[in-house]
């Protein structure tokens, strides 16, 4: 992809002024509620807020995709299980509006003790809470413009 340089930042020992040197920064995945509270902890989402007024780009999978959005609410209803810090608080960092669901393809991921499908899942938990989830399978993305100018 024509990269020169590319460098990997931990969040939560690195130092984080490393990140306003990026062009580009990619967030991976792993477990939401760990990266979220991380995020908050080291102020991470301030600096990927300004990284983002200023026009760059940010590229978040799986776990980094869902703590863009506006909260990753989605997650404690498919795994609660997953919350082993106990995060009370699911505000994301909002910086698009898109409630993403990855790996939509991977019902072995996410099942469930009644027989229920994924999609009956997203589908009871957009009527229980009036949205819309964007359903994202494993071999494939979004492009989406930040809520932030």
């Amino acid at each position: 992809m024509g990269f020169t340089q590319v460098g990997f930042i931990d969040i939560e020992y690195d130092n984080l002024q490393l990140l306003e040197q990026c062009q580009i920064i990619y967030i991976n995945g792993g477990n939401p509620f760990y990266l979220l509270y991380q995020m908050k902890k080291s102020r991470t989402d301030i600096i990927l807020r300004d990284f983002a007024c200023r026009g760059n780009m940010i590229i978040g999978v799986s776990a980094g995709a869902v703590v863009l959005g506006p909260n990753i609410e989605i997650v404690h209803y498919f795994t609660p299980e997953m919350n082993s810090i106990k995060l009370r608080d699911f505000k994301a960092l909002g910086l698009t509006n898109k409630i993403i669901f990855p790996h939509y393809d991977r019902e072995d991921l996410f099942l469930n003790s009644e027989g229920k499908s994924i999609e009956d899942r997203l589908q009871e938990y957009e009527s229980l809470h009036n949205c819309m989830i964007t359903r994202l399978k494993n071999n494939q993305f979004l492009i989406s413009e930040y809520l932030i100018e």
